[in-house]
């Protein structure tokens, strides 16, 4: 089993965008050194909390900051958004930048607020109706199939995959020969049944095969069963506040988190997230995964944390590449 990382990128106390693009930096170097197999960013618009609100420039920074031995993605482009000849653009100059370095991912949400997503859109049309056709265009301009030429066209393209949580993605995914990326930690269930169901109905298209399945989650790692629950707390807040609308602009300490008075509909939201989340000690953690693995029967599982320290975050990643050391270098 590979294990792979996906950033927010998060603001925490005492910082700014600048330096929590600098930790993300810092932290891909040590992951590929730890044996990571790939690290992806997100877009997110209008955040607070996060910087990372434009994945393929980032990505490009990753890319030239490290060694080459792990690949570097966007988890994912916001298709709905954007056009998909200019994003096989971006993601063609990235692949010939850094060869048989880079996933595109996509996704079809709007990766922000309402106001943010007309801005982005700037009086066009941003209809989740178009998404099933925006990526099957995307795939083909990636291909060098779609028409109009996308320049350059890389000796290695990025690899295509998919961000889905349900079986309309799995669809989508399968039949344009897409890797699936699910996202566990949107949607748990039913995940056995839509990972399976991409597999029956993958469509091998050129540079893909055959179906690729990782299976993405939120993850709190402590040194001990008691840090990983105080910093899981961290990250419970965090949840909610995205879930309610927004309040937060920096990730709460461990202090401000664990002082919070929550109403009781609040704390089944937190009881509910929980499921989407691993949480506990180096080997407890090794468990959880190792199961959730063998339950879709994962080729990898990509893993993202929001920690109230960097150097926790650090630690984290750390502890699972030793405790999964045979796996991270087969």
């Amino acid at each position: 089993m590979q294990l792979s990382i996906l950033d927010y990128s998060e603001i925490r106390e005492g910082g700014s965008p600048e330096r929590a693009l600098t930790e993300s930096l810092e932290l891909a170097r040590r992951a590929e050194e730890w044996g990571y197999r790939r690290y992806w960013v997100s877009e997110h618009h209008g955040n607070r909390i996060l910087a990372g609100s434009s994945p393929e420039i980032l990505v490009s920074a990753l890319a030239a900051s490290l060694q080459g031995s792990m690949r570097i993605g966007s988890g994912g482009v916001m298709l709905p958004m954007h056009s998909p000849f200019k994003v096989a653009e971006n993601f063609s100059v990235l692949a010939s930048l850094y060869p048989g370095r880079i996933d595109l991912g996509v996704g079809r949400s709007t990766g922000g607020r309402a106001e943010t997503s007309a801005a982005l859109l700037d009086g066009r049309s941003g209809s989740f109706r178009r998404y099933p056709d925006q990526v099957a265009r995307l795939a083909a301009h990636i291909r060098g199939t779609g028409g109009a030429r996308v320049t350059p066209h890389p000796a290695a393209p990025p690899e295509l995959w998919l961000l889905g949580s349900g079986e309309g993605g799995a669809e989508i995914a399968a039949a344009n020969g897409m890797g699936l990326a699910f996202g566990h930690f949107i949607r748990g269930r039913a995940g056995r049944e839509t990972v399976r169901a991409y597999r029956e109905r993958f469509v091998p298209s050129p540079g893909s095969e055959h179906p690729r399945v990782l299976v993405s989650l939120f993850a709190v790692c402590g040194r001990d069963e008691a840090e990983a629950e105080r910093l899981a707390g961290v990250f419970d807040d965090y949840l909610l506040d995205i879930g309610e609308g927004g309040r937060l602009d920096r990730v709460p300490t461990v202090e401000e988190a664990a002082s919070r008075a929550y109403t009781p509909e609040q704390r089944e939201k937190i009881r509910a997230g929980r499921s989407r989340m691993a949480v506990g000690d180096p080997l407890g953690i090794r468990r959880q995964l190792i199961a959730l693995a063998d339950l879709y029967e994962a080729d990898e599982l990509m893993l993202t944390t929001v920690s109230p320290e960097f150097e926790s975050k650090l630690r984290m990643y750390e502890m699972l590449a030793e405790v999964f050391r045979l796996e991270l270098r087969s």
